[in-house]
């Protein structure tokens, strides 16, 4: 089988022509090897290959969690292309918003969803199972340049104006390799696939383990049951979400379980890590898995910084005044630290920019000449040994397990809905996760349990649902600074305080 001139894939195809039985995903109990993986990823990449007389806008990829989610995204990478993702499941017209925005034309339905892309061609592959088929003379991507689009992801946006992240070939290619060795992804691992496609850390899953010669597992009820699952599968590494991982350590401890034996490596990220949590997380003995905490932003690819908090072979952590480290920059990446705290990115994991928005482009990605930068919006401390902490936003977004959510959109759909005077957003961190809540004040004329269940029903048909807040509560009157400007955090807090709920 030849090989794709996407470098990153190679591996991959290379085990799928030597070890074609090998598994190479674990979909819900079906074990599809990576001859039949590469098969259908062919397949797909041949129905989308460029055509040289034609631009090339992405292909919209319905994904649903699955091992054929899995051969639509490689097979558009192998193709050269670039794909943005449709999750099913989130409403139509924030779905058809993309596809109108960034000109779609042809997307891949990897299952029947119910919703049908508006698009000229609808690409449905076969998922032959009667095994590999023999490979094409080249592959279609096989003169991708390292510039070329190879996803696009929206990061934020409960108003409908999301900014897209086009992130390049060469990202990938740069970022796969020091993360298959940081996670100790080989031929003999098995890696959860935990996180659906929608969003980027799904290729931090499935990048590492399938150019690793690994078995990727999908299995419906890891959310409910991860340590089952986990052992079930004799799973070795996962990656979680922070706040998924609160929750699990918190179950663990009240049912007076322990993980699974097969388990070494856990990856956490996704919002800061509490010292408490890592305490509770040593209390289930889970001495023999190593923790890694990681950092990185949709703009840089996947992660950019890591640190080994627990497990074998963990450095001991620096004093940080009680805060956990979010780490170091892996080899690719370069960093620097500005005068007031802010964290700059630069390297190969550069997302081009936005699309179509040159001004918000030009606002987060800088050069000085030498050197192309971006700017995180994160403010940081440089702790002894040179591990980085996170000390807050210098803007007004916040991660709400995983997620990343601009506070000032969601104040903006949720005031534009019926009833609704005034509004501020805020993340509250629960014990176990964060929760993303929505003070508003009401017209006078209005019900406020009225209010909130029209809020609710309006957004869950225009919003993805981690935009939607979890938590709305009336109030007489928001907290403001003494410029008269609404103060979000004085406002959560006032809350906390009157209602006695736990910080």
């Amino acid at each position: 089988m030849q090989a794709s001139g996407i470098h990153f894939l190679e591996p991959f195809f290379e085990t799928a022509r030597t070890d074609p039985a090998r598994p190479a995903v674990v979909d819900n109990g079906l074990v599809i090897g990576y001859g039949t993986l590469a098969a259908w990823v062919l397949e797909v990449a041949g129905a989308v290959a460029p055509r040289a007389d034609a631009p090339q806008p992405p292909v919209g990829v319905v994904v649903h969690h699955s091992a054929r989610d899995v051969a639509a995204l490689l097979g558009v990478l192998a193709a050269g292309r670039a794909y943005v993702p449709l999750e099913a499941g989130h409403p139509a017209p924030v779905l058809e918003s993309v596809l109108d925005r960034l000109g779609v034309r042809e997307a891949v339905a990897t299952a029947d969803t119910g919703w049908q892309p508006a698009v000229e061609r609808v690409v449905r592959p076969r998922w032959a199972d009667s095994g590999p088929v023999p490979p094409p003379p080249a592959l279609p991507g096989s003169g991708v340049r390292p510039d070329d689009p190879a996803y696009v992801l929206f990061t934020s946006g409960s108003t409908g104006r999301p900014k897209g992240v086009v992130v390049p070939h060469r990202a990938l290619a740069a970022v796969v390799p020091p993360l298959r060795e940081l996670y100790g992804i080989g031929p003999h691992s098995t890696v959860l696939h935990f996180h659906g496609a929608g969003g980027d850390t799904s290729l931090e899953e499935i990048l590492p383990t399938l150019t690793g010669g690994a078995t990727l597992v999908v299995d419906d009820a890891a959310r409910e049951g991860f340590a089952q699952v986990a052992g079930d599968q004799e799973v070795t590494v996962a990656v979680l979400p922070t706040g998924f991982w609160y929750s699990l350590t918190g179950d663990l401890l009240q049912q007076g379980a322990g993980l699974p034996p097969s388990l070494r490596t856990v990856v956490i990220g996704g919002e800061a890590v509490r010292a408490d949590m890592l305490d509770r997380w040593l209390r289930l003995g889970a001495h023999g898995v190593r923790l890694l905490n990681t950092y990185g932003s949709t703009e840089t690819a996947l992660v950019t910084h890591a640190v080994q908090l627990a497990g074998p072979g963990a450095p001991g952590l620096p004093e940080t005044g009680g805060d956990l480290p979010i780490g170091l920059p892996l080899p690719h990446v370069g960093q620097h630290v500005d005068d007031t705290g802010e964290l700059f990115v630069s390297g190969p994991g550069l997302a081009l920019g936005y699309h179509a928005a040159p001004a918000a482009t030009a606002a987060r990605f800088t050069e000085d000449g030498t050197t192309r930068w971006y700017r995180t919006g994160d403010l940081v401390s440089v702790a002894p040994g040179g591990a980085l902490v996170f000390r807050g936003r210098s803007d007004h977004q916040v991660k709400i397990r995983g997620h990343r959510v601009d506070l000032v959109d969601v104040e903006a759909a949720v005031g534009s809905c019926e009833g609704v005077r005034e509004v501020a957003a805020a993340r509250i961190d629960r014990a176990e996760h964060s929760t993303l809540a929505a003070f508003f004040v009401p017209l006078a004329d209005h019900d406020p349990r009225e209010v909130a269940t029209g809020v609710r029903a309006r957004l869950a048909g225009t919003a993805a649902p981690h935009l939607v807040p979890s938590l709305l509560v009336p109030v007489a009157e928001l907290e403001r600074t003494h410029t008269g400007k609404v103060d979000r955090n004085a406002t959560r807090d006032r809350y906390l305080a009157t209602t006695g709920a736990e910080r």
